[in-house]
């Protein structure tokens, strides 16, 4: 190995590596789920940390670090003001999905991939799961959200019938300094 490796690529290096040397893959441990959260607000983590993994939701693109892969145009959601700031701006952009340029951490994203609309994919409780899980992930510490809001955000974009671009978010919901 000389080349640097992205995220896609070390998987099937090591198992390139392995079968090449003879010998079997050897399954690293899962890393732990922690948290401060107590109650219904770690139910709600848990949950959403198993509809992050799922294959084409949220890990496909922001990766299972939350880092995302900035080459390929899908941002972080580690420490980002995106992830932990407006609960309202983020439900909104995960029920009618994001499409267009943004910066995140100071890095500038094309948008030319969209991001997926999951308003007809996950239920209330989900998108509240999910969010709780990413806002209390990767660095991040944030409320958990209720999945009343995500009801009542659902409600507010019923009529909306396209996706969000970030400048209308922040136009809504200005990014936290």
């Amino acid at each position: 190995k000389t080349k640097p490796l992205d995220e896609w690529m070390d998987k099937p290096f090591e198992i390139a590596v392995a079968h090449a040397n003879g010998v079997n893959v050897v399954k690293k441990k899962e890393v732990a789920l922690t948290s401060d959260l107590k109650g219904k607000d770690l139910d709600l983590y848990l949950e959403g940390s198993k509809i992050y993994a799922k294959e084409g939701y949220c890990t496909t693109c922001h990766q299972s670090n939350g880092k995302g892969l900035s080459a390929s145009g899908f941002p972080p959601l580690a420490n980002s003001k995106w992830s932990v700031g407006s609960e309202e701006r983020l439900i909104k952009l995960v029920l009618k999905g994001l499409m267009g340029p943004m910066e995140v951490n100071g890095v500038k994203y094309s948008g030319q991939v969209p991001m997926t609309p999951y308003g007809g994919l996950l239920n209330d409780r989900e998108v509240a799961a999910v969010l709780t899980y990413v806002r209390n992930s990767f660095g991040n510490k944030a409320p958990a959200v209720d999945p009343m809001k995500v009801k009542a955000v659902r409600a507010s974009v019923a009529s909306k019938k396209d996706i969000y671009n970030a400048s209308q978010l922040l136009e809504e919901h200005p990014l936290e300094k």
